[in-house]
């Protein structure tokens, strides 16, 4: 298995930390009252955040973190003060930004979300490994998640039509598996496009989706859905987006494979059980 790169999660709150200083010191210009206890607040909540993150590393261990419901609990608690105080902030409740304080702003907001879908993503991760996992067992139009990743990548070109067969499964995960997937074609793969072909067999609905991006090539040994493994060290994340991909849409009966060459891009096939 390839190894997690701790520094991923420790440095976006790092970032977060610094720029509240700096912003409290006035580098990037005076502030209102208001403005400068909304940087204390995110802040403090973001100090509480790094030693969340440093617990799970090193007294739980991430295999574990959904072993205690407190984690989750923990990192909402702490999470979702700063997102409020980050919109506000830059919708100009507190006071008027100027250019550059609303660059910090923004900046501070993509590193929490880059945060959360990474602690998201280990939480779901420990979850399998301890099969805390809840799947569902539903039925509901496959063009859901055609939709879903239409809307996750804009660009997206559609061969054949996506509707008309209904899926067996659960609908929050397969979405999440779909949205890994564009976001690794978006971010790794450097498109904002790819093409996709649905063919319906009664029992079954195959899903291609195919992408001209840089494409990669795996080291020996070494599965495209490996927890961990990315194709360059300096990719944002974790590395855990495929897996959680697969094993959401094995634990919903379906499979998953993927083919990619460097600069030739990524075809990934992925098999549904359908209602005949």
């Amino acid at each position: 298995m390839a190894k997690i790169s701790y520094s991923k999660l420790l440095d976006p709150v790092s970032d977060i930390i610094a720029l509240m200083e700096s912003s409290l010191a006035g580098a990037f210009g005076a502030s209102s009252g208001d403005q400068r206890e909304c940087y204390k607040r995110v802040h403090a909540y973001c100090w509480g955040l790094h030693t969340l993150v440093m617990d799970v590393i090193t007294a739980l261990g991430i295999e574990n973190a959904a072993t205690r419901p407190a984690v989750l609990e923990r990192f909402i608690a702490l999470h979702d003060p700063i997102k409020r105080t980050l919109d506000n902030l830059r919708a100009g409740f507190d006071g008027p930004l100027d250019d550059e304080q609303h660059g910090v702003i923004v900046y501070v907001a993509e590193s929490l979300q880059a945060i959360e879908r990474m602690m998201t993503n280990l939480w779901q991760y420990s979850q399998i490994r301890h099969d805390k996992l809840v799947v569902a067992e539903d039925e509901f139009d496959g063009a859901v998640l055609i939709q879903r990743l239409r809307a996750t990548m804009p660009g997206m070109a559609s061969a054949r039509p996506s509707a008309g067969f209904l899926v067996i499964g659960d609908e929050t995960l397969l979405t999440r598996a779909f949205e890994e997937i564009a976001i690794n074609a978006r971010v790794h793969g450097g498109v904002e496009r790819v093409k996709i072909a649905t063919q319906d067999f009664g029992y079954r609905a195959d899903i291609t989706i195919y992408d001209r991006g840089a494409g990669f090539r795996l080291p020996e040994k070494l599965l495209p859905f490996a927890p961990f493994w990315q194709s360059q060290a300096d990719n944002p994340g974790l590395g855990l987006g495929l897996h959680l991909a697969q094993e959401f849409i094995k634990r919903c009966g379906g499979k998953i494979s993927l083919h990619s060459e460097p600069h030739r891009g990524a075809l990934v096939k992925i098999s549904l059980p359908t209602v005949p």
